[in-house]
């Protein structure tokens, strides 16, 4: 079982941290490599006295062919080299070579396109010699550029990792917090129910058990049917010791059970809807649906009750630290409807395959 510190652990090394490059990092790279070289070129034509706004011009040129070369080898990289390697010095190892190889084509692509376009250039670039020279500078200078964009990206994203964590630290210690009363609550009912049906005291003691194991236990992931047996145990809890008919039912693709999901994402808002949502009048059945369904790239959970409507919704600390939970894996916590209360958790599946294969081989 995986604890705290040793996710850190995992999650800092290099393929989870270090190299998890963004969509917005693609479009940075071909910013940042524009903007360079349309600087230090257009100085160069300025100093062999060329005109500056051409020399703009063919940098912009070549920093947009070097942006993109780089934005192509990191997409590359990632999917299918570096999430191989475990090694930092490896992957030092990897990026030499890879930046100074983009530097370098990016540069005789981009002369080969101007010169085919009858384009000047500088005059020393006209000896081949200077040229290949020239293109294995470029391939230096952007060794150390593509140096600068990593550590900002590292820098980055060990932030928002230590921000995750802390919104895990928060959520798990409120929710064990809570359980204490919960605890004190259930162990109250345990006596009522002592001297009276037997049955009923053995089950509502198993149901207990199996409640806390899953509410105490580390790990930071779980399956789709362990949440729900979860919320199935909380949910005849509250049935037995509030003395109500509340009915949970669940309507979910066998084949979703089994996908990773956080753990401890369904339980604070069916304990919202039963302590908010109850009817008044105890004759009334009250009841809570669960269901389950793949929508394009993302796991839909949609939360149901035939409760009171919600009169102004203003999430207390239970919600408001699952709604960033969710913000952390990808996903979000929507309100659907206020009357009859509706609530939908959306996930992305991508991402949480690939945690819950993380947390699995870290288990194992």
């Amino acid at each position: 079982m995986i604890t705290l510190k040793e996710e850190l652990l995992y999650s800092t090394n290099v393929h989870n941290v270090d190299l998890k490059i963004k969509p917005f990092d693609g479009f940075f790279l071909i910013l940042v490599g524009t903007f360079y070289a349309s600087m230090l070129v257009g100085l160069i034509y300025f100093l062999t006295e060329m005109a500056f706004l051409k020399g703009i011009a063919h940098g912009i040129l070549l920093g947009f062919c070097i942006g993109s070369l780089s934005w192509l080898a990191v997409y590359f990289n990632n999917q299918y080299v570096l999430p191989r390697l475990q090694r930092v010095v490896m992957w030092w190892v990897v990026w030499c070579g890879t930046a100074f190889l983009i530097g370098m084509v990016g540069f005789l692509w981009t002369y080969i396109i101007v010169r085919s376009m009858g384009g000047n250039v500088p005059p020393f670039l006209t000896d081949e010699k200077n040229v290949i020279i020239s293109a294995f500078t470029t391939g230096f200078l952007t060794y150390f550029t593509g140096l600068l964009v990593y550590l900002f990206v590292r820098m980055r994203n060990r932030k928002e990792l230590i921000e995750r964590l802390a919104i895990e630290a928060d959520y798990k210690l409120t929710l064990r917090m809570l359980d204490v009363h919960f605890l004190l609550n259930s162990l109250n009912t345990l006596l009522e129910l002592v001297d009276g049906d037997k049955e009923l005291l053995e089950k509502y003691t198993r149901n207990l058990v199996r409640y806390l194991r899953g509410v105490l236990k580390e790990a930071k992931m779980s399956t789709l049917r362990e949440e729900l047996a979860l919320v199935k145990s909380y949910v005849f809890l509250e049935k037995v010791r509030k003395g109500r008919d509340i009915v949970l039912s669940v309507e979910a693709d066998e084949s979703l059970l089994d996908e990773p999901v956080p753990s401890l994402i369904l339980q604070p808002i069916v304990e919202n809807a039963i302590r908010h949502g109850l009817p008044e009048d105890k004759t009334i059945r009250f009841g809570i649906s669960i269901g389950a369904k793949k929508v394009g790239e993302f796991l839909m959970l949609t939360l149901l009750n035939n409760g009171k409507p919600i009169e102004e919704f203003k999430p207390g600390v239970g919600l408001s630290l699952l709604k960033k939970k969710l913000e952390a894996h990808g996903g979000r916590l929507l309100l659907k409807s206020k009357n009859p209360p509706c609530f939908i958790i959306e996930l992305p599946v991508a991402t949480l395959k690939v945690r819950g294969a993380a947390y699995e081989g870290s288990d194992s």
